[in-house]
Order: structure tokens, then sequence, then C-alpha cells
């Protein structure tokens, strides 16, 4: 799969048969929504923010799996989304182009990125858009990419069912704690009420 010989480029020498495209020729950046804590209905659609997940809703803007920028506030960082998901309006959302449908590889590509270097003159940090799609990438071949798109979906799909394991086993916990603490709820009883929940 990888070539015995590498050319010369824009960014240096590249491996044979591989590209260098703007990030605006792989991915469109599209702008997240307004969604006000106060207007948040109770759900489970994660509501992202720049900094990470913000809360919950019951309804989806996006479906996932996906990629979350910041945008202004926390710029340039990339959060994978395993689910459906609420960009709010602080954020960018990765819509792919037909050039490269892997997410998997737009994700950790916009990791290597220093995209916060990339922020408007402001006295709110912001992510520049215009200056984000011209960054250079160098692209793998198709066949490379759906290759790293089989293998690297499978470790976050092992990595999201731990994190939904981990959540889980907190509501339990936050649920049972102060009942066992008071009393009101015995060692035995809690073991047949965690058994029942997971049955």
């Amino acid at each position: 799969m990888f070539p015995d010989s590498f050319e010369g480029s824009a960014l240096g020498e590249i491996p044979k048969g591989w590209e260098v495209k703007k990030l605006g020729d792989l991915l469109e950046l599209a702008y997240g929504k307004a969604l006000k804590a106060e207007d948040r209905q109770e759900g489970d659609v994660p509501v992202y923010g720049s900094n990470g997940q913000v809360g919950w809703h019951n309804a989806r803007l996006v479906v996932g799996p996906g990629i979350v920028v910041g945008r202004k506030g926390n710029p340039g960082i990339a959060t994978w989304v395993a689910t459906d998901f609420f960009p709010i309006d602080t954020t960018f959302y990765v819509l792919p182009k037909a050039s490269c449908q892997s997410l998997e590889f737009l994700f950790h590509m916009l990791r290597t990125h220093d995209l916060a270097s990339l922020g408007a003159d402001s006295a709110v940090p912001g992510l520049n858009r215009n200056l984000a799609t011209m960054s250079n990438q160098v692209l793998p071949p198709a066949e490379l990419l759906g290759h790293f798109e089989r293998f690297a979906g499978e470790l976050s799909r092992r990595v999201n069912c731990g994190n939904e394991e981990s959540r889980t086993l907190a509501a339990l916990r936050d649920a049972l704690l102060p009942k066992l603490i008071s009393g009101e709820v015995r060692v035995g009883d809690a073991e047949r009420f965690v058994r029942a929940e997971q049955g």
C-alpha cells in the first residue's frame, strides 16, 4: 500500500502518488447554531461548544459520527463525536467533500494543524475559517484512506463503548451512593438494582 519512493511537492518530499491539497478542497467548516442552556430540552443528544460537550438536548443538528472544531473562545480544537449531536454557534462542524470521505482521516489530520494560530483579531479568540481552509495538507490515495477509515473506525468504536460504559457507571454511582450512605438501600439491594439496570 505504501510507495517505495518520494517526489517533490509544495510541502517538500511526499510519498509518490500522494497529493497536496488545501483543507478547503477536503472539507467544509459549517457554522453551528445558537442554543442557549435555557432553551435546551431534556434528551440524549450531546450539545457541543468550543470546549467540548456542554450539555444535552432532545434534537440533533448533525447526524453523527462527526467532528466539531472550536470557533470562538477555544479556537481550532477538533473533537470527535460518535453519535448525532448539536454543535452550538461557538463551533464549526466538518462536512467532508468528495475528495476525502474519511471522517477518521479528517479528524486526525485536523489535530495535526495549528488551527489556533489562525485566529481572528478580536477580544475573544476565534478561528478564521478562510485562513484555515487555505492550509496545505498531504492526501494519500483513496485505497489507503479506505484502509485507514476501517482501522481507525474500529478503534473509535471501542473508545466510544468504553465512554458509554463509564457514563452508565457514573450515573449508577450517583443514584446509589446517597442511598447507601443514608442506609435507605443496603449493599445487597444495590447489587440487585445494578443487575436489573444492566439486564
